[in-house]
């Protein structure tokens, strides 16, 4: 229950300022939703394409026991400054899988087995699809899937390369990183009072092992 509720703790809060990359468990839907430099990822809706460098897999270790909060989110942009993104929260089981099917849900709370699908034209009102699937599949070091309409009909095609983002508890990267400095500590969640710091470099068994599952 306590992760439970901490996944919809981290999936509010959607229109906070800070624009880094980095993700903390409170700014993961945050981060997730800034759109990105356009890239390798591409989004096609309609006579619409959309790019991104990259669909992104962030984790977050919570500490003890050390079972993280799992996000995959896209966030694409086109030439004329329109937006496309999803948000999905996935469980241990998309790590061996490689696979998520996930219900779209006109909300930001979301857990394993949800998504939240938007976009918005330039100068216009943003758009949240209300009903439908969003089908994932990673191959390797690289993501696929479409999202569908409640009728059944492709809305939205999407591929490219799959990256990894992790943030762990400071400790975890001091024991790693020794005698080195750990970045400085990010608050997370005031109401979880924790914090934690990106290991960017991907140094703790538990962030390898998340990297190490899309190789």
């Amino acid at each position: 229950m306590r992760h439970g509720a901490l996944m919809v703790a981290l999936l509010l809060n959607a229109c906070a300022k800070s624009k880094e990359e980095r993700v903390t468990s409170r700014e993961a839907l945050t981060a997730a939703e800034l759109p990105q430099p356009r890239g390798a990822a591409t989004v096609r809706m309609d006579k619409s394409t959309y790019s991104a460098p990259s669909v992104r897999f962030i984790a977050d270790f919570l500490g003890e026991p050390p079972v993280p909060l799992m996000l995959v989110a896209l966030n694409a942009q086109a030439e004329d400054g329109g937006t496309w993104r999803f948000r999905m929260a996935v469980d241990e089981k998309f790590l061996k899988s490689k696979h998520a099917t996930a219900r779209i849900i006109p909300q930001t709370a979301i857990g394993p087995g949800l998504v939240v699908v938007d976009y918005q034209q330039p100068n216009g009102p943003a758009m949240m699809m209300d009903e439908g699937t969003l089908d994932l599949t990673v191959t390797g070091k690289q993501a696929k899937g479409e999202v569908r309409g409640k009728d059944g009909s492709v809305r939205a095609t999407f591929q490219g390369p799959l990256t990894v983002e992790c943030t762990v508890p400071p400790a975890w990267l001091s024991s790693v990183n020794a005698p080195a400095a750990p970045p400085a500590p990010v608050p997370s969640s005031p109401d979880e009072g924790t914090v934690r710091v990106p290991d960017e470099a991907l140094s703790t068994p538990q962030c390898r092992a998340m990297a190490d599952a899309f190789r």
